[in-house]
């Protein structure tokens, strides 16, 4: 793999879906067995993604028995290791390294990257491609029998939804892996071959999608840190892929949100012009301006946006206008937990 490739994996290996479980929001995690078995929940779990990649006519992937044995080794890596103390508070990225790294020395290692893990369990990653994983607390009794909580939260924030989002993506694996006392994990693989396509700019939600979630779930790092958390919607981005330039920069020159009316809807901008705290790495290796409303989404509803992206030079790179159609009721509580808000401060509220 080239160094340009090795970079914009860098940068990917670090997306998960992170209401952080080992760090800053402290989780319960559910602890019933399955009706299901694996075998079921993955192939599940293949169809949910295969819908979402359809939607914009990108290929399937396809599930990868050794994927799945390195999921289920990172797993048993983190239920050994789940009382570790650095001996510090760690930052934001420190806490990401653990959930996606392993260090040597600790009880379970395979491989420090999940690049490395994914080869120690006899995976080979294709010529320009590498592995990105992550790795979610099974939070309710629904959450045993369909990984949808996990794939869709992906999709519904922006510097993770690349991770199930994205016509490079080849392989995968799942693996729902015992933590303690019959709590469950689940813990997800992805190959993603970035060489060889022509680049190309995607849009989510897409032209004509439907079912749009009303609100978009807690995020590490937080996209939009001048907004509680809940309180905004999901996410419309703009992503650049095949992109092998490292100097590739994106802006926003317009973004505009119409309700049905034709009212503009009050947005906030994410993009390098004035990036978060923790988040210009990941906006620069991953090449995508978003935003959402300032408020949730309305049900049944349908959006027109409007959008129009520079690169770092002020020429402009893309535009385009297309419509969008929310869900018909808020999804988020029977997705997770009706006492998210509490989950964030600490308290243990799930059922």
């Amino acid at each position: 793999m080239d160094a340009i490739t090795q970079n914009r994996f860098r940068i990917a290996k670090l997306c998960s879906f992170v209401i952080l479980i080992w760090s800053q929001i402290h989780c319960q995690i559910y602890s019933q067995s399955s009706d299901i078995s694996e075998d079921e929940y993955r192939k599940l779990g293949l169809r949910l993604l295969t819908n979402y990649l359809s939607s914009q006519n990108f290929p399937p992937p396809k599930l990868d028995d050794r994927l799945n044995l390195t999921a289920l080794k990172h797993g048993e890596y983190l239920t050994l290791n789940q009382n570790y103390n650095p001996g510090y508070e760690m930052n934001t990225q420190e806490a990401l390294d653990w959930i996606h790294k392993e260090k040597p020395g600790l009880p379970g290692f395979i491989g420090e990257t999940p690049n490395d893990q994914a080869i120690a369990m006899g995976f080979k990653p294709a010529n320009g491609c590498g592995v990105v994983n992550t790795v979610l607390p099974i939070m309710q009794k629904s959450q045993r029998n369909s990984p949808e909580f996990l794939l869709r939260g992906l999709l519904d924030t922006p510097f993770h939804r690349s991770m199930v989002f994205n016509p490079a993506i080849k392989r995968i694996g799942l693996q729902r892996v015992d933590y303690e006392n019959g709590k469950l994990v689940l813990v997800y693989f992805a190959e993603i071959c970035v060489i060889g396509e022509k680049k190309s700019f995607v849009v989510y939600p897409g032209a004509n999608d439907k079912m749009i979630r009303l609100r978009m779930p807690p995020e590490l790092p937080n996209p939009f840190p001048s907004l509680p958390y809940l309180s905004y919607s999901s996410a419309v981005s703009i992503q650049l892929f095949f992109d092998e330039d490292p100097k590739t920069e994106l802006y926003w020159e317009e973004a505009i949100l119409l309700d049905p009316n034709g009212e503009k809807v009050p947005i906030s901008l994410l993009s390098l012009e004035n990036p978060p705290p923790d988040t210009e790495a990941f906006l620069r290796g991953l090449k995508f301006v978003a935003f959402v409303s300032n408020a949730p989404f309305q049900p049944n509803t349908t959006y027109t946006v409007k959008a129009k992206v520079k690169d770092g030079n002020g020429k402009q790179v893309f535009q385009k206008v297309w419509k969008f159609t929310t869900e018909p009721e808020d999804s988020f509580d029977r997705m997770y937990t009706k006492n998210i808000p509490n989950v964030i401060t600490g308290d243990e509220v799930y059922e």
